[in-house]
């Protein structure tokens, strides 16, 4: 065993043993199960785009998850073929069903952050001469009619936090190690800035998502 997992290993026993009492655990499964299988993630964009006034952060959403899926549950997570905690150290409290794919990067965190943090960028306030304004951000729904940005952009940041929990929710459950879960959060932020970049300039050149003059 290379000293990293070892160090990885220790790091998620001590924080199973820290953090560990019977009112927590239940809750701890909440927040894993706001992303098992991506159900509750897939329900969210797709009530997003139903409506018109979220259809384009919606659309947004969508393609970032997609994406961050892609790149973390088929390409990533088979490539590395790491194994999960309770396959290496025996002091690993594993709360939940067993899995069998790989541990690295954790899925849940990845899906969960990508969903959360495009819509993050997208309702975000712009840099003005006079400071961040919502103003100008772009119609977040279809043709012209959007929600409030300033009040998504704050539901974003309490869904950010939320991806968080989920990823502290599989070290406690002791479903990964506490890298594979920042690693995946981490590329949460990375797929989902991607994928909202590569909007905006498709956007540039052929106009806003929804809107009459695209």
């Amino acid at each position: 065993m290379d000293q990293f997992t070892q160090f990885d290993g220790n790091l998620l026993i001590g924080i199973q043993q820290a953090l560990n009492a019977d009112w927590l655990t239940p809750v701890m499964k909440f927040f894993s199960l706001l992303a098992e299988d991506g159900i509750f993630l897939i329900l969210v964009c797709l009530v997003m785009m139903i409506f018109r006034r979220t259809r384009r952060a919606g659309i947004i959403c969508t393609l970032a998850l997609a994406f961050t899926f892609v790149c973390c549950n088929l390409i990533l997570k088979p490539l590395v073929d790491r194994d999960r905690p309770w396959e290496v150290f025996n002091m690993v409290n594993v709360m939940l069903p067993a899995l069998g794919d790989g541990s690295f990067p954790s899925g849940h965190s990845a899906n969960s952050m990508a969903t959360a943090w495009a819509l993050f960028m997208a309702s975000r306030p712009v840099r003005t001469d006079k400071g961040r304004s919502y103003d100008e951000v772009s119609c977040l729904g279809w043709d012209g009619e959007g929600v409030s940005p300033k009040v998504t952009h704050r539901i974003s940041v309490i869904a950010v936090a939320v991806a968080v929990l989920v990823g502290v929710s599989r070290i406690y459950l002791g479903m990964h190690y506490p890298s594979d879960v920042v690693c995946g959060l981490l590329l949460g932020i990375l797929t989902s800035t991607v994928t909202y970049k590569a909007i905006l300039r498709a956007e540039d050149s052929r106009g806003l998502i929804g809107s009459r003059t695209q």
